[in-house]
Parts: C-alpha cells; sequence; structure tokens
C-alpha cells in the first residue's frame, strides 16, 4: 500500500477528491481555525496536490508557504497546480524533515495523519522545526464515529450534484470510514490522540477537540503548542 500511497494513480484520486475539498468549501473551513497573520511561515504537511496551500494564500497573501508529501507524484501535481506562486514544495517523510529548528509560525494538516506510520516521532519532528510560540492544528477524521450519519451528511451536502457524483462521494467516503485501514489509514480516537500528545514533547500543551467540518461531525482538531522558552 505504501506504494500506491506515491503512485502517479493514487496523486490523480488524491486531486479529484482536494478538488472537491476546494470546491465544498472544506479548505475555507480549516483556514477558519488556523491562527494565521502576515508574514507566518506555513507548513502544509500531507499538502498532496497543494490546493489546500492554494486556498492559504488567497485569504493570506502576506504567508510564506511550504509544502511537504511523501510522493513525489503529489508533488509535481502540486506545483503544476501552484504555478505562478513562490511555494518550498518537498518530497519527504514528516518523521525526519530537513527543514531549520524553529522555523514555522504554524503546521497543519488535514486527514494525512491518519497515514502517518510513526505518529510519535512526527509531533517530535513538528516540535522541532516549530517556531516558540508556534501552533499545530492537525484535522483528522476519528475513531467511534456513526459511519451512516456522516454519510448522509454527505449525500445532503451534495444536493445540487448529479447522481454519479453522490453515489461515489458516499462509496468513497464510506470505503475510506469503514474500512480505511485495507490502504494503510489508521483512525485514532479523543482519548488514543490525547495519549499520543502527551508522549510527545508537546505534553502538557495540547488539546484534542470534536469537532464538525461541513457539518459532518465526524473530526478530531488537534491543537499542538510549542511554549515560548
Amino acid at each position: 500500500m505504501a506504494r500506491f500511497a506515491k503512485s502517479r494513480l493514487a496523486a490523480r484520486l488524491q486531486m479529484l477528491v482536494s478538488e472537491r475539498r476546494l470546491e465544498s468549501g472544506l479548505y475555507g473551513e480549516i483556514l477558519d481555525h488556523l491562527p494565521l497573520k502576515d508574514g507566518d511561515t506555513v507548513l502544509d504537511v500531507g499538502t498532496g496536490t497543494g490546493l489546500m496551500l492554494k486556498a492559504i494564500v488567497e485569504r493570506n497573501p502576506g504567508v510564506h508557504l511550504f509544502g511537504l508529501d511523501i510522493s513525489q507524484e503529489a508533488v509535481k501535481c502540486a506545483r503544476e497546480q501552484l504555478t505562478g506562486l513562490t511555494v518550498d514544495l518537498r518530497q519527504g517523510d514528516i518523521t525526519s524533515t530537513n527543514y531549520e529548528n524553529d522555523f514555522f509560525d504554524i503546521v497543519t494538516c488535514n486527514a494525512s495523519m491518519s497515514y502517518w506510520k510513526r505518529p510519535l516521532a512526527a509531533f517530535d519532528e513538528i516540535f522541532r522545526i516549530m517556531k516558540p510560540g508556534g501552533q499545530a492544528l492537525l484535522f483528522e477524521p476519528r475513531a467511534n464515529i456513526d459511519v451512516d450519519h456522516a454519510i448522509e451528511r454527505i449525500k445532503e451536502n451534495m444536493a445540487d450534484k448529479s447522481i454519479f457524483r453522490r453515489w461515489l462521494a458516499a462509496a468513497l467516503n464510506r470505503f475510506g470510514l469503514t474500512r480505511g485501514d485495507k490502504v494503510g489509514m489508521k483512525r485514532y480516537s479523543v482519548a488514543e490522540l490525547c495519549e499520543l500528545a502527551a508522549r510527545s514533547r508537546f505534553n502538557p500543551f495540547f488539546k484534542v477537540d470534536k469537532i464538525a467540518l461541513q457539518g459532518i461531525p465526524i473530526f478530531a482538531r488537534i491543537t499542538l503548542t510549542k511554549t515560548l522558552e
């Protein structure tokens, strides 16, 4: 499955998902949670096709953009999507990067942590590359949810789309929420996320909340703060 995740086909599927997230306003809702200001240096982990970075710079043109993804094919796709913008895009693993210490003001990701093989190492690496006073905000589908309710809400959100698009969205999301482990996805409960953060270098400055995005109450928002030294 790791090989598939880095493939061209996976990157193209990711583009379909990313375009839907941008079109639906999901990225905009995530941006509402990010404390961005002019001059901030921002890293999007698991940036995929780069459309989250595009949404960020459209709302906050004064920020400095960085994107990281384990798939070189996804990075190529992101470069095409972000043509004309000043963005530092790199292929790499968040558990071990070549960014400088104390470099980023904001680190974020959405539906990426679910695929991290070593989440504790990733948390500690984010701590290293984040400036004192900076924050990481991670948005992930969590465990122990009502899948049927979530799928119905997704269908409602797409009521103006074609029958095929509604069916496809429902099928893809149901697969991810029930059988995501088949493609390397791991969903965590709130308790598991708290335990993980408590074992990281961020302890005790973290918070895990249950939130809804697009009216779909299946997400966890993990807030990790690197305190001023």
